[in-house]
């Protein structure tokens, strides 16, 4: 089974546990940030990225883990531990870049967002496990203070506040929250119509999620996608993207999982497209965390020991 079969195989896997979680009126991304940050790898301190943080956390809510923190077999047995016999690894991906040569083309999808500028993404799947199924390792637990409803609409604005110049406007007045990115403007109702202030706030961080793909940030509109339409396909993604950016911004400022109730029943009308497109989440999940990485402009601790998120292939 060569790299892409893995991927593919995953992707498929992947896309089911969506849908069986969005039967049961739940979203897989419902919490991708942890009381304890990002899911990262504890050998190396370097936070895993794209949709491998959405998928990690989820499975460590999924399986009661402790903590997202996660090593490969090897890792273990470098700490001086090892994986408990019986214990069912997760699947990672990660990319490999190459640069493709004059008149080459291997037929294989190239991931969707560089394949243009004659860079390849191939994709590379490993195993890892999450600490809780190794033993011999001894872990110190971070603490995990809880918010208050008042520090969580305070981190809010924030995020809101430190959004990297130049930001897009937003302007409040109207029934419709959206974002125009011909005007670069993010459009929303009166605080006062919404239910509560992190319902306010959920909202506004998918449309600052869309406003992200503005050609003097990340440029992630295609021709096809500024021409799209409600419930085609680019249309999905684009939505499916702001979906889980958002979901990541809330998580992150401690907004708490009540107000996806209306993305369940949003995304509930999308399981067609799924199926037809079971790469579609896989993408989608990339694409968020980089949108929600530009406006929180985190900034990972890396060291020359860590696990690259993508290899230098020579």
């Amino acid at each position: 089974m060569n790299a892409y079969q893995k991927f593919n195989q995953l992707a498929d896997q992947v896309t089911n546990e969506v849908i069986a979680q969005l039967e049961q009126g739940k979203v897989l991304w419902q919490k991708p940030w942890s009381p304890y940050g990002l899911p990262k790898n504890h050998f190396s301190g370097r936070h895993y990225e794209g949709f491998n943080a959405f998928y990690l956390n989820y499975i460590t809510e999924k399986n009661s883990f402790t903590m997202p923190y996660f090593l490969t077999y090897k890792q273990a047995q470098e700490l001086g531990g090892h994986v408990r016999k019986g214990e069912e690894g997760t699947q990672v991906i990660y990319w490999k870049i190459y640069e493709e040569k004059a008149g080459e083309h291997t037929g294989e999808q190239a991931e969707e967002e560089n394949d243009r500028h004659g860079i390849k993404f191939v994709p590379f799947i490993w195993t890892v496990f999450n600490i809780d199924q190794v033993e011999g390792i001894d872990y110190k637990l971070p603490a995990t203070p809880e918010k208050t409803g008042q520090q969580i609409i305070e981190a809010c604005q924030r995020v809101v506040d430190h959004y990297p110049l130049p930001r897009p406007q937003i302007l409040h007045g109207g029934s419709q929250a959206y974002y125009a990115p011909a005007s670069d403007r993010v459009q929303m109702p009166e605080l006062k119509k919404f239910v509560s202030s992190q319902a306010y706030h959920a909202t506004l961080f998918h449309e600052l999620i869309h406003s992200t793909g503005h050609p003097s940030r990340l440029n992630r509109f295609t021709e096809e996608e500024k021409a799209s339409r409600f419930g085609d396909e680019n249309y999905s993604k684009e939505e499916l993207t702001a979906e889980m950016g958002a979901s990541f911004l809330c998580a992150f400022t401690g907004i708490k999982e009540a107000v996806f109730e209306n993305s369940v029943a949003y995304l509930q009308g999308w399981a067609s497209k799924f199926k037809d497109d079971k790469t579609m989440i896989i993408y989608a999940g990339a694409r968020a965390f980089k949108a929600a990485n530009y406006i929180l402009d985190l900034k990972t601790q890396e060291n020359k020991d860590a696990l690259p998120a993508v290899a230098i292939a020579a």
